[in-house]
């Protein structure tokens, strides 16, 4: 047994060797992180290719869980860089690690990685330089960064030009959707003239998995389609453990996943010990309390881990259909659900059903309009009254018919998210008279749903309204004048598009000429906003609930972490290990 010096706790000494599997609830269409997202991708190739930094796993687990997506630049640690400065406002300095070797495949036949890949990716990924002409990835990559140029200036350093100063710049960059794939020339190319796409030059880009070639722990092996993706340990990866750093990564020889879109074969196959893990990679944590207190009552020995990141799930009012276009109708709706009671009961006294408008109560203090701050006339608006949402619909001019029913919503849900909670909902409307449908979406088809200007669902589900961290803001502040790319509410409102305008665009950076803000003015505008959303009702307020991870008790150095950042979902495997002798004794 070892101490784990981030949480204290003995274990099992890690050892080598095994598998570990995973279900995934789908597969990226291709392996190209320019072509479809660092994040889809990701299921891919994380941990084949790498990026800048990981988070830091040694770090203390009291000071950051690896609760969220987001993290301070401060529990960033380098890995194809291996430091990183910032001489003045608009200038970022990355030193890349010298002694990294891709994989042994042609044409880079295990080279040395070097700052010539790292500007050679960045130009692709942002069209600059040489992709000038084909345009950035379509896939938000900057996060709120706009660049002006990225240039080699030796081997092993690689500088960043701002196009002026921004807001937590590091934090943007250190953790980000851009994973590296490797350029064509060899270490002898000093001056740059040769410095093709390597295995992107060869095949015009890296959407056939078997091109793929990285500097990762994981070497990707097998894509059977419809059905897995399997990857091994690559024995030559340069990193070692931050917990214990006499040992060399990885600890596992072969990594699985196995597509099961549906949460029952997935629990079905946690209970028979086919998967180790279910969790945030893979996109099939446990929304259901129901299903977690069955499978803790059924296999009491599986561990599980909860994360608090917003009431996942929320349903946002579609602004483009009446009659929720009306905010009285909006109110009425809201005051018909007894959130109080769904907490107690649906989420077993999990959840808090303190509401919250764009920005959740529990994730960001400081940029939301806290609840005790609210008016007591905005809180009765929240409170649970159906007699009052009924008032409020006779007087919106929505009388109950003949049938006993006033109108008709559509309830547009992620099919990621437990229906059962859609479904209470929909019990509550039905209770004052608000007939109401369910209708399921895949990731694609709610996507495409958000990102659309109008849609035909008069309640849209989205992870969250709201803000997961001091960065990024992944939210709805922009309305349908101001262009934003996920627009849950369909709204058109000048206030609203005048504070996005201010944050200079939020997430993707879309209004580059705006003036440069500090993060108390980002806390005001965001704050602003919510209070707007508070009042107007744009949401459906929904306790704040955990989503978790469950693992088996043999997989061993997981204390459940949601990764190690935005793109790097399949990286923490290379850190766990499987204690063999406790699988064997317990059957598996």
């Amino acid at each position: 047994m070892v101490r784990d010096p981030t949480t204290g706790k003995m274990v099992t000494a890690p050892e080598y060797g095994g598998t570990i599997t995973w279900p995934t609830k789908a597969l990226a269409e291709n392996t190209d992180p320019f072509l479809i997202g660092g994040g889809w991708a990701a299921h891919f190739v994380s941990g084949v290719n790498e990026p800048l930094a990981f988070s830091d796993w040694g770090v203390s687990r009291d000071t950051f869980d690896f609760g969220f997506w987001d993290r301070p630049a401060e529990y960033s640690r380098g890995a194809l860089a291996e430091s990183w400065s910032m001489p003045d406002d608009t200038t970022l300095i990355f030193s890349i690690r010298e002694g990294i070797a891709w994989d042994d495949k042609a044409p880079v036949n295990g080279r040395q990685f070097d700052a010539y890949d790292v500007e050679w990716n960045f130009h692709r990924y942002l069209g600059l330089g040489d992709f000038a002409e084909d345009g950035p990835s379509a896939h938000g990559f900057l996060l709120g960064v706009t660049v002006e140029s990225v240039t080699a200036t030796d081997q092993w350093t690689v500088e960043i030009k701002l196009t002026k100063p921004q807001l937590a710049v590091l934090e943007s960059m250190l953790n980000n959707y851009w994973l590296f794939l490797p350029r064509a020339g060899g270490e002898e190319d000093a001056d740059r003239q040769d410095r093709g796409g390597g295995r992107v030059e060869e095949y015009g880009d890296m959407k056939d998995w078997r091109n793929v070639v990285g500097t990762g722990p994981l070497r990707l092996t097998d894509v059977v389609e419809g059905s897995s993706v399997t990857w091994q340990k690559n024995h030559n990866y340069w990193g070692y453990d931050e917990k214990f750093p006499d040992n060399r990564l990885p600890y596992i020889d072969e990594y699985r996943a196995l597509l099961m879109p549906d949460m029952s074969t997935r629990l079905a196959a946690l209970r028979t010990g086919k998967i180790d893990y279910m969790g945030n990679t893979g996109d099939v944590n446990i929304y259901s309390i129901d299903d977690l207190e069955t499978l803790q009552r059924t296999n009491p020995e599986i561990e599980a881990w909860s994360v608090y990141g917003g009431p996942s799930g929320q349903f946002n009012f579609n602004w483009a259909l009446p009659p929720v276009d009306d905010p009285n109708v909006r109110k009425a709706l809201q005051m018909s659900v007894d959130r109080e009671k769904i907490s107690a009961t649906y989420f077993s006294g999990h959840g808090d059903p303190t509401p919250g408008g764009l920005v959740s109560q529990n994730v960001a203090e400081g940029f939301y309009w806290p609840y005790e701050e609210w008016p007591e006339d905005v809180k009765n608006g929240y409170r649970y009254d159906p007699s009052a949402a009924e008032a409020l619909l006779d007087e919106a001019g929505h009388p109950r018919g003949d049938d006993g029913y006033r109108f008709k919503v559509q309830l547009a849900l992620h099919d990621r998210f437990d229906p059962t909670y859609a479904e209470i909902v929909m019990g509550y409307f039905d209770a004052i008279g608000v007939e109401s449908e369910l209708v399921l979406q895949s990731n694609a088809e709610s996507g495409a749903r958000n990102s659309a200007k109008t849609a035909e669902w008069h309640l849209l589900s989205g992870t969250y309204m709201g803000f997961s961290g001091t960065f990024g803001i992944r939210w709805n502040l922009g309305t349908k004048t101001s262009h934003c790319r996920v627009c849950f509410n369909k709204a058109t409102d000048p206030r609203v598009d005048a504070l996005y305008r201010a944050t200079g665009g939020g997430w993707h950076a879309q209004f580059p000429d705006a003036d440069p803000i500090d993060i108390e003015e980002m806390k005001n505008i965001i704050r602003e906003a919510d209070e707007i959303m508070v009042r107007e009702h744009w949401g459906l307020a929904k306790s704040t609930s955990p989503v978790y991870s469950v693992n088996h008790p043999w997989v061993k150095g997981y204390n459940g972490e949601w990764n190690m950042g935005r793109a790097e979902r399949n990286t923490l495997f290379a850190r766990l290990w499987i204690d063999q002798d406790l699988k064997e004794a317990m059957g598996y």
